[in-house]
């Protein structure tokens, strides 16, 4: 017998049993999935508190408020130029664009005046 030949041999039993550990990795694997479906199915599924969304636009638009009233009170602390004052046009566009920074802020970050508003007109 030939080194080739015992070596081949053994590389079948190696491939033999490598097939082996997967096939029982793959059972294992399964009865945990199937475990977990079981489960899951058994266990009773929590139903969510329902959102009113006109509720919680009106608390973001309450938060926007102050966060526009905050901005507004923030600039008055910055001294204007009288070189590139812009005059009384850019006052009212730079108050305009305080409303739309502070909207903006309500809807995207999480500031939490809304969510405590809504959790307080809500449970009422």
């Amino acid at each position: 017998m030939e080194i080739t030949d015992i070596l081949k041999s053994q590389n079948l039993n190696l491939n033999g049993n490598l097939k082996q550990q997967i096939q029982a990795k793959d059972n294992k694997f399964q009865r945990l999935l199937d475990d977990n479906i079981a489960y899951k199915q058994s266990k009773p599924v929590k139903h969510e508190k329902i959102i009113d969304k006109r509720l919680m636009n009106a608390c973001i638009e309450m938060e926007s408020l102050f966060v526009s009233r905050m901005l507004k009170e923030m600039r008055k602390t910055v001294p204007e130029e009288k070189l590139i004052d812009g005059g009384y046009a850019e006052k009212i566009f730079e108050d305009m664009l305080y409303d739309e920074y502070s909207l903006n802020l309500s809807k995207t970050s999480n500031l939490g005046i809304a969510n405590m508003l809504y959790k307080e007109l809500s449970s009422k």
